[in-house]
């Protein structure tokens, strides 16, 4: 079985980490080719000389499973990409947050990702968690990788299928329109939710996030609305968001997959929270594409 992850940042970095030493055949991309990689986890820095390929359209392999943990954002290049690096049963396995995307592959899996990190200049910090979860069914290698990771010892990935995929997917939206949106608009790490305004707007934002998801049927409990602010609070106050991150750096932000899908799907409900932070995000985009 031939494995090659893309985008080795603060996800792809800790499942490229785990398949690697279990020495399977796994080869490594991202947008510039490197030596290896550094993770910084439990106040220690480890480095891993693992070569890293330049992602370009001229690779001459295939491979059985594909890990893209890259930004969403950058799907509209892969896409002329990874037809080339993959055969007719070749599993695509899409580590992103948001949704929208989903047909871009041929064999696409999408996951609902519980890795925690964030990429440095020269090191990656992984705050917590290791697993992908994914829809309850057959695949055509993935099952067997699955199988390898849960015989194998002090593997940490966990790749969990669940017949409540779409619950939980939705379920991490959610959280993604809720910590994403306010990390990324007050330029503050997860320290804002211990703030009684900032938990106010969130639960605010969260329910109308809720009431879309719940349009046509019940999808989003109203208990998990308070989990999911008692899990922004557990965070450590340091710990920033994807998002947070791309606009302290500058970068496009993945908003297109999560506020804007929110938006876009919100039909006539009135959710004045969601249609400024929408709006602020879409702002920010200008002139970045």
């Amino acid at each position: 079985m031939k494995i090659a992850c893309i985008g080795i940042g603060a996800v792809g970095s800790i499942i490229a980490r785990e398949l690697k030493s279990m020495d399977l055949d796994v080869t490594l991309y991202s947008r510039t080719e490197q030596s290896g990689f550094t993770i910084l986890e439990n106040n220690e820095y480890i480095r891993y000389d693992y070569p890293i390929q330049s992602i370009s359209e001229h690779i001459d392999e295939t491979f059985d499973v594909i890990f893209i943990s890259t930004k969403a954002t950058v799907f509209r290049k892969l896409v002329h990409i990874i037809p080339g690096m993959a055969h007719e049963h070749t599993d695509v396995i899409l580590c992103e947050n948001g949704m929208g995307y989903d047909d871009w592959f041929k064999n696409s899996i999408p996951s609902v990702v519980y890795i925690s990190g964030q990429k440095n200049d020269d090191y990656i910090e992984h705050f917590r968690d290791s697993r992908l979860i994914i829809g309850n069914k057959r695949y055509h290698h993935l099952d067997e990788l699955i199988s390898l990771l849960e015989t194998v010892e002090d593997v940490e990935l966990e790749i969990i299928k669940n017949d409540q995929f779409e619950k939980l997917r939705y379920e991490k939206l959610l959280i993604n329109l809720g910590v994403n949106t306010m990390t990324a608009l007050s330029q503050n790490t997860a320290q804002i939710f211990q703030d009684a305004d900032i938990v106010n707007l969130t639960k605010q934002l969260l329910k109308e996030g809720q009431a879309i998801i719940n349009r046509h049927s019940e999808v989003i409990t109203d208990d998990f609305i308070d989990q999911s602010i008692k899990l922004f609070q557990s965070y450590p106050d340091h710990m920033g968001t994807s998002m947070y991150y791309d606009v302290i750096d500058k970068k496009e932000t993945e908003y297109e997959f999560i506020q804007k899908y929110f938006y876009d799907n919100k039909g006539l409900l009135h959710t004045p929270v969601l249609d400024v932070t929408y709006t602020l995000l879409k702002g920010y985009t200008v002139g970045k594409n």
